[in-house]
């Protein structure tokens, strides 16, 4: 058997609501990767999202590279920041987590290398989760949703496919691709 797991990051945005009941007419779950947001329609959107039984996950407080992998320090300040909002917003702690940029990134061995930060969230009993399959959805403003869906559709080549797609502004024909996806 073959799995296809959706996840969406950078979320949630305008288009949360719109992806949330496409997903509930197709009888599919996801995993949202959020990032940190504090007013009141994100915090809406982040109890919605665990209301309809998707996994809400964290992708980083502020996805701020810069920020987040200047230290082990200031990646534990970030993560300590995001799980605490989306825990006492929702009353459940995520227990997953997607690194931005992945954890094979570059810029995270500047100062702290991804083995330490790795080694951080393990401590915690947190989950790690990178993509194999890429729709390229951040690969420009709105790509023409047919690419989206061929680019998805193409890299159906594992045993488990963990999607990538972003729910965040400027990603409206992620929203157009998904019933297709």
């Amino acid at each position: 058997e073959r799995y296809a797991y959706l996840t969406f990051d950078d979320g949630p945005s305008h288009n949360t609501e719109e992806i949330l009941r496409i997903l509930g007419e197709n009888g599919v779950k996801a995993t949202f990767f959020v990032i940190g947001r504090t007013d009141e329609t994100s915090m809406q959107r982040y109890r919605k999202i665990v209301e309809a039984g998707h996994t809400l996950a964290m992708h980083s407080y502020t996805h701020n590279y810069g920020e987040i992998y200047a230290s082990l320090e200031a990646f534990r300040a970030d993560y300590e920041k995001i799980s605490s909002l989306l825990t006492q917003i929702t009353g459940t702690q995520p227990l997953l987590y997607r690194f931005p940029g992945g954890s094979s990134n570059t810029l995270s061995k500047r100062k702290v290398t991804m083995t330490e930060l790795i080694q951080f969230l393990d401590e915690r009993n947190i989950q790690y989760f990178d993509w194999n399959v890429n729709s390229a959805d951040a690969s420009g403003r709105n790509p023409d949703a047919g690419i989206l869906i061929r680019n998805v559709k193409n890299g159906l080549k594992y045993r488990d496919n963990i999607i990538l797609m972003h729910d965040s502004a400027g990603h409206e024909t992620t929203v157009q691709a998904l019933p297709d996806i």
